[in-house]
């Protein structure tokens, strides 16, 4: 693994820690949202419901010779199975809008405190916002999940050298 940490990977591990610290209570104190927050597809979940961080889009501007706008685009995935006898449907419908609002208080939140730039001082960036949501489900072998698919924007400015 190479000693170079580009800043799109710095901006996605400060994402994950942050999602990695968002807490929900369900009745009987705060606990943490969610099971496992991973960064790739590789890996399983240990449990629900669970998140991906995912990379989506990189978009730039010249904003003037000497330097350049970037926005970084993540996809934000929330799994839940559907098909679990223990839950009611309806309950993991009204968990998902509670940790789908979670998310995007977390994240304003988080921009309005520079919590990316505090994790890592590195990233400077600019701003941080929740830009689309959409749910889904998926069917397979295994019975069904529940998906929300959120894209994540975080715009920085870089320096040209």
């Amino acid at each position: 693994m190479s000693s170079y940490k580009g800043k799109n990977r710095r901006i996605k591990d400060a994402l994950v820690t942050i999602l990695s610290g968002i807490t929900y209570d369900t009745g009987s104190g705060a606990e943490p949202a969610f099971v496992s927050v991973l960064d790739n597809t590789k890996d399983e979940f240990e449990g629900y419901p669970a998140v991906r961080v995912l990379p989506n889009t990189i978009a730039s501007t010249t904003s003037s010779n000497s330097s350049k706008d970037h926005v970084v685009s993540f996809a934000v995935i929330m799994h839940f199975p559907l098909n679990s006898p223990s839950e009611i449907e309806s309950n993991v419908y009204n968990r998902m809008y509670d940790l789908t609002d979670l998310i995007i208080d977390t994240t304003e939140h988080s921009d309005y405190i520079g919590k990316l730039s505090t994790i890592d001082p590195l990233i400077q960036n600019w701003m941080m916002d929740v830009t689309s949501v959409r749910w889904h489900i998926a069917s397979g072998k295994s019975g069904s999940l529940l998906l929300c698919n959120m894209n994540i924007d975080i715009s920085y400015s870089k320096d040209v050298y």
